[in-house]
C-alpha cells in the first residue's frame, strides 16, 4: 500500500480505535500496570493515526496523549499534590512520547512490507532512550519495566538492556497493524509474520534456555533488610531542639541495632537498613561506634543508613541564612571486624531532594558470600550506572530505598532488571513501598510490602554467586543500534531513491 493511499482513508471507525487505544494505554504504564496493555495499546493508536489525514491525527492525537499521561503518572513523579514542574515535565514527556507515531505515520508509508514494521519500533525505542538521557526521571517510565514477571522475555535484558523489551512491544503493534491493514491476506502478510515470529521465538528461547540451564544454585546467604519504626518520623517532630532531635534519632538507631541483632541470630550474615534510617544531627562516628560493636559481636555485616543535616562552616548544624554544606543521603557497611567497607553517598539525588551528590563511584567489598556493592533508591533507575556492578563482578546489590504509596510496586518492580542485566541477586529494602529480594534471573525470593504487612523486617535467601552477563560491557549499543537504523531510515525514506511513495 503506497503512502498516498493513506492520505486517502478515512475510516469511520478511527475513533474507536483512539478510544482502545487511550483506554489501554492508561493501563499500559505508570499507576495501573496490566502488561497485555502494554503491547496492545500502540497496536490502535497507530490504526488511529494510520486512518485519519496527517493533520487531523496530529491535532486530536497530542492531546488526548497528553491527557492520558497525566492519568497514567498521577502523583508518581512526586508525592503529595502536583505543582507546575510535574504538570509541564508529564505534559512534555507525553508529547515527546508521541512523537513515534508522528515518525511511523510521516515515513513508514515510504517502505513496503518487513522494512515498513521497523519504522515505529525503531522511533519507539530512540525516543526512550533519549529521555533516558535528557530527563531528571532518567528510565523510570520505560515500557519495558511493564512487563515485571514475564521472566524468559526479562532475560532480554541480559544481552539489550531495557531497549530489547521495547523494541520488542512496539515491533509487535506495527506487524499487527500491517497484518490488519493487509486485510489478514496470507500471501501479503506472510514473510512479515514469519521474520516477528521467528525473532520472538528466538527470545523467548534464549529466555527459556537460560532459566532452565543457567539457575542458580550452590551457596546462598541470608539478608536482612530493616525498615525503622512508623513512630520515628512522628516523634522527631514533636521536639525542637537539636540536642532532643539527635536523642530521638539514636533512640531510633538503637531500636534498629537490636532488630539487626535479631536477624542475625535468625541467620542473617548480612543485615542493612532502609534509606534514611535515621536522621543524623551530630558525630557519625559517635552515630556508628555502636554498630560496629553489633558487627563484631554477632560477626556480620551491617549497613547502617542515615540523612545528614546541613552544615555550616564550623561544622556545626545550619541555621536559616547560612552559608552551609547540602545534606547527604548515605549508607554506611561495616565489617564483621567491626570495619567500615565503604561510606556511599546517593549518586542520583531525586530532582527536589536538596542533597549534595555522590562521586558516582559504586564500591565493593569481597566478602565469604560474594562481592557486594551499594546503590540507594533512585540510583537503580540509572541503567548506565548500575551497568559498574556488572562490570566488577558483582554478586549481591544492596539497595536502600524510601518509595511513596503511588509508586507501589512498579518502582521495585523495575529495580529487578539491574539484576537480571548485571547477572546480580538484588535486595531492595524500601519504606512505603514493596521490599524485595531477587537473583540474578528475576526470580522473587522474598517480598514485603509496607502497606499490607506490619512486619518490619524481611529476610532473602540469595545465591552467593552471580554471572556474567553482556549487557554492562555492551552497555547501550542496542540503544545506538535503534537510533542509527531510524535516522537511515528516516533519510532513504524521505530522501532516497527507492522510497514507495
Amino acid at each position: 500500500m503506497s503512502g498516498l493511499s493513506y492520505h486517502k482513508s478515512q475510516s469511520k471507525r478511527s475513533f474507536l480505535w483512539l478510544v482502545l487505544g487511550v483506554v489501554l494505554l492508561i493501563l499500559s504504564n505508570g499507576r495501573w500496570v496490566a502488561p497485555i496493555a502494554a503491547w496492545l495499546a500502540p497496536l490502535f493508536l497507530l490504526r488511529f493515526m494510520r486512518t485519519r489525514r496527517f493533520l487531523t491525527g496530529i491535532i486530536i492525537g497530542i492531546p488526548v496523549y497528553v491527557a492520558a499521561s497525566w492519568l497514567m503518572w498521577l502523583h508518581m513523579l512526586m508525592p503529595g499534590d502536583w505543582d507546575w514542574f510535574g504538570v509541564l515535565f508529564i505534559g512534555g514527556m507525553g508529547l515527546v512520547l508521541f512523537l513515534p507515531f508522528v515518525i511511523d505515520r510521516l515515513i513508514a508509508p515510504r517502505y513496503s512490507g518487513f522494512l515498513s514494521t521497523l519504522v515505529f519500533p525503531l522511533a519507539w525505542t530512540t525516543t526512550e532512550y533519549v529521555i533516558s538521557l535528557a530527563s531528571p526521571y532518567a528510565s523510570f517510565s520505560n515500557l519495558a519495566y511493564t512487563q515485571f514477571g514475564n521472566l524468559p522475555l526479562m532475560q532480554l535484558v541480559s544481552v539489550t538492556g531495557i531497549w530489547g523489551i521495547s523494541f520488542m512491544i512496539t515491533w509487535f503493534a506495527s506487524v499487527a497493524n500491517f497484518v490488519w491493514e493487509g486485510d489478514f491476506r496470507p500471501a501479503r502478510i506472510r514473510q512479515v509474520v514469519y521474520a516477528f515470529g521467528i525473532v520472538l521465538a528466538a527470545v523467548l528461547l534464549y529466555g527459556g534456555v537460560r532459566l532452565t540451564y543457567c539457575a542458580p544454585s550452590g551457596e546462598t546467604v541470608r539478608i536482612a533488610s530493616i525498615i525503622r519504626s512508623d513512630e520515628y518520623r512522628e516523634s522527631l517532630r514533636a521536639v525542637e531542639f537539636l540536642r532532643d532531635k539527635q536523642a530521638v534519632g539514636f533512640a531510633e538507631r538503637d531500636r534498629l541495632l537490636e532488630q539487626s541483632r535479631r536477624a542475625a541470630r535468625l541467620g542473617a550474615r548480612i543485615v542493612f537498613w532502609q534509606e534514611t534510617a535515621v536522621s543524623l544531627i551530630y558525630e557519625e562516628e559517635e552515630f556508628i561506634a555502636p554498630g560496629r560493636e553489633l558487627a563484631r559481636d554477632e560477626e556480620i555485616y551491617l549497613g547502617m543508613t542515615y540523612y545528614t543535616v546541613a552544615r555550616n562552616a564550623a561544622g556545626e548544624p545550619a541555621t536559616p541564612g547560612e552559608t552551609a554544606t547540602l545534606p547527604e543521603n548515605k549508607f554506611v557497611m561495616i565489617d564483621p571486624n567491626g570495619e567500615v567497607l565503604w561510606r556511599y553517598s546517593k549518586a542520583h539525588p531525586v530532582p527536589g531532594e536538596g542533597i549534595a551528590a555522590g562521586d558516582g563511584v559504586i564500591p565493593f567489598a569481597e566478602t565469604p558470600y560474594g562481592t557486594i556493592a551499594p546503590v540507594i533508591c533512585f540510583d537503580l533507575d540509572f541503567p548506565g550506572y548500575v551497568s559498574q556492578v556488572g562490570r566488577r563482578g558483582g554478586d549481591i546489590l544492596l539497595a536502600p530505598s524510601f518509595d511513596w504509596k503511588e509508586i507501589d510496586p512498579l518502582n521495585t518492580h523495575a529495580a529487578v532488571f539491574r539484576a537480571i542485566e548485571n547477572g546480580c541477586s538484588l535486595v531492595r529494602c524500601t519504606a512505603y513501598g514493596l521490599s524485595l529480594g531477587t537473583d540474578y534471573q528475576g526470580r522473587v525470593r522474598s517480598a514485603s510490602d509496607y502497606f499490607t504487612t506490619d512486619e518490619r523486617v524481611m529476610l532473602s535467601d540469595l545465591p552467593t554467586a552471580g554471572v556474567w552477563t553482556p549487557y554492562p560491557h555492551i552497555r547501550e549499543l542496542f540503544a545506538w543500534i535503534m537510533a542509527i537504523g531510524l535516522v537511515l531510515m528516516v533519510c532513504l525514506g524521505w530522501f532516497g531513491p527507492g522510497r514507495n511513495r
